[in-house]
């Protein structure tokens, strides 16, 4: 069976969610605190007694002959109470474990692992295949059905090796001295998955003495308990489903990429799709990674609750509005499930630009999640995007955004920007996120510990002189990098799109385009005249060189902090990032935080009311 429809009425903070038109892969997402957990148990709750619980009804198809021939139609609303009960007929039916059909699978987020007690064998010890569970067996967790996995996959091999020892006593009965050893491999499908899910890792037979799974890398053995959590945990829910050997069933998966890589957690939902036929798959996420790659199925989103009781499910599709205005950012609509307020983080190292500021941070402001967002070329597509995302709350998610101060031209005013987007664009008040670790008092306290006292790491006028040295030597690279800035920004993108160039000939087409490049010629000749370009860097190298004059601080903000950090580190035979991390545990503990105006940007953004 499969779900085309649900509606939903107080699971709260739910209070109305309807949506239909499901295909066989559903992404349920949505911030933290929406409410998808309490409606994932909802519907888990109302599946074990269809008729007990009015403020649920789904509609289902059947999805094989069994199920209409019950049925008597090929689809149930259990808005209509006869309805509910042939559902609920369908599901408390008990089942064989190797043929599990028309039921449902939980597997909740807390899939933790537990201690595995011996399994005790017997003489009447049943094939799994052929033994009979309760209904409900797999309503309770993934976690509850570890143990009786494992020990299935023993009596599993057992009721092989049994059988073999049957044939062959009662052909030796009949007189035969041979036979054949027609028996298929029972770990077969175990092995081809765990092949699947952690090549080149190789599962092995069975020890049933020893009561162990084991595998081979690399030539040698291991047992399955020295995997990892993450790989244990994706080897027991793929097991417990080979088990089964489900179909036309609906699972439902807590945050499937809780405690696994997005490569594991990748290669184990392909796994379990490609298992059995006609399933149906509800994942409950947060992963941007997940909710992306199933926008050609059916992702909703979970809305905040308002008092006129709106629909909550958005249903979101690749070309919806807001999954193009969030690409033109270099993100995708999975990324409204990470948190309500979003604070993206630019820069072309935007991901260690991501730890440094949240160490600068630690738990200060828990509301924000920064997000990496890209190079810098994204400033101008998020400009443009002020009165889509910045200026409303996207579904109760809020976006904010961080820049260093070399996506601004040179000379130019980051307060029109900021202006332009309320607030929610801030732009840092120096060239890169690294001009805030020139302290020298701060990077004198970093090596306190580190040199003897006549080095001149101890010395904040010696650290000083190094630093301006330094960045006297980087005016001409500084200088370059404002110029090809400027004027980038004032040449643009060449445009040869002309105008009114329909139903053309080849000749009337190229005379069109061979116009505008003529025009586009003489515009860009004119943005790169040579003198301006002489005026520009004769400007900005007097610029450069008067602010190291002056000796004030202002060179620290105008020359490229990232390169003359690394410079530093270098001459002072330190790691960049283990200097990164020293500067700012001193830095918390200063008595002037030279980080203070980063920090006072990140507070305004979660002061920002909702």
């Amino acid at each position: 069976m499969l779900i085309r429809a649900i509606r939903v009425n107080d699971i709260l903070p739910v209070r109305r969610f309807d949506v239909e038109g499901l295909s066989n892969v559903i992404v349920l997402a949505g911030r933290n605190g929406v409410g998808k957990t309490r409606l994932i148990q909802g519907l888990i709750n109302y599946f074990q007694n269809p008729t007990a619980h009015k403020n649920i009804q789904i509609v289902v198809n059947a999805t094989c002959d069994k199920e209409k021939e019950r049925w008597g139609k090929i689809q149930l609303d259990t808005t209509h109470p006869q309805d509910a009960q042939l559902l609920q007929r369908t599901l408390q039916e008990n089942r064989f474990r190797r043929n599990w059909k028309s039921s449902v699978i939980n597997i909740e987020s807390d899939r933790s692992i537990q201690k595995i007690n011996p399994y005790a064998f017997s003489f009447d010890v049943v094939d799994p295949d052929k033994e009979e569970v309760g209904w409900n067996s797999t309503f309770f967790g993934l976690r509850n059905r570890y143990q009786d996995t494992i020990h299935s996959i023993f009596r599993k091999v057992h009721a092989h090796k049994d059988k073999i020892s049957e044939k062959a006593d009662r052909l030796m009965r009949k007189g035969e001295k041979s036979m054949d050893l027609d028996f298929p491999d029972p770990l077969a499908p175990f092995k081809q998955a765990f092949r699947q899910l952690l090549a080149p890792k190789e599962l092995l037979d069975t020890d049933l003495r020893g009561q162990q799974l084991k595998y081979t890398q690399d030539g040698q053995e291991f047992p399955i308990t020295s995997l990892s959590s993450g790989e244990r945990e994706v080897v027991n829910i793929v097991f417990d489903f080979i088990l089964r050997n489900p179909s036309d069933y609906i699972v439902i998966f807590d945050e499937p990429e809780l405690h696994l890589h997005p490569e594991l957690s990748y290669k184990l939902i392909q796994t379990l799709t490609g298992l059995g036929e006609n399933n149906q798959f509800l994942f409950c996420t947060h992963s941007p990674d997940i909710i992306t790659a199933s926008l050609d199925h059916s992702v909703v989103f979970i809305g905040p609750s308002n008092a006129d009781g709106d629909n909550q499910a958005i249903p979101v599709s690749e070309y919806d509005e807001t999954n193009y205005a969030l690409k033109l950012l270099g993100q995708s609509v999975g990324i409204i499930a990470l948190g309500k307020k979003i604070v993206l983080i630019e820069g072309t190292h935007a991901s260690l630009d991501k730890q440094t500021y949240g160490t600068i941070i630690k738990d200060k402001f828990p509301d924000l999640v920064l997000v990496p967002s890209g190079g810098k070329g994204l400033i101008r597509s998020f400009s443009m995007l002020v009165k889509d995302v910045l200026e409303k709350s996207i579904w109760g998610v809020e976006f904010f955004m961080l820049c260093d101060r070399d996506v601004v031209p040179p000379y130019s005013e980051t307060t029109t920007l900021e202006a332009l987007s309320k607030g929610r664009l801030r732009v840092l008040s120096r060239y890169h996120l690294e001009n805030y670790f020139l302290d020298e008092s701060i990077l004198t306290r970093v090596f306190s510990s580190l040199e003897p006292d006549d080095s001149w790491l101890r010395s904040p006028n010696s650290v000083r002189d190094v630093l301006r040295t330094i960045a006297k030597e980087m005016i001409s690279y500084a200088a370059a990098l404002y110029a090809t800035a400027h004027f980038r920004e004032q040449s643009g993108n060449i445009d040869l799109m002309p105008k009114d160039c329909h139903a053309k000939t080849k000749e009337e087409l190229t005379e069109l385009i061979l116009k505008k490049a003529a025009e586009e010629q003489v515009r860009i000749q004119n943005a790169i005249e040579q003198q301006k370009i002489a005026e520009f860097v004769d400007k900005t190298i007097k610029s450069l060189e008067d602010s190291l004059t002056s000796d004030t601080d202002e060179w620290k903000k105008l020359i490229p902090g990232k390169q003359m950090l690394s410079v530093f580190a270098s001459k002072a035979s330190i790691n960049v990032g283990r200097l990164k991390r020293a500067y700012i545990n001193e830095a918390l503990n200063a008595d002037v935080n030279p980080f203070h105006d980063v920090i006072q940007i990140f507070s305004q953004f979660s002061g920002r009311a909702g």
